[in-house]
């Protein structure tokens, strides 16, 4: 089983499903800003004042398919 998943942190190809959940958790959980271009801290402070849900920690699989739109790709 593959994920198409094109959203943030992803990579060309397709993913496995553990690499999609390391990105989920890269990209959402675990958001670090003190390694962040100066670029990328400019957009993001746009939406600073957004609160993103605790329940992130507590997403499934089914939850970050579904949250970020990725989809299940049959080989």
């Amino acid at each position: 089983m593959k994920i198409l998943y094109t959203g943030i942190g992803a990579t060309k190809d397709e993913h496995t499903e553990a690499e999609f959940l390391t990105i989920m958790k890269r990209e959402f959980i675990d958001k670090d800003w003190v390694n962040e271009s100066f670029e990328k801290k400019a957009l993001q402070l746009c939406y600073k004042d957004w609160i993103l849900p605790n329940e992130f920690k507590l997403f499934t699989f089914m939850d970050w398919m579904e949250y970020s739109g990725a989809s299940i790709v049959c080989i």
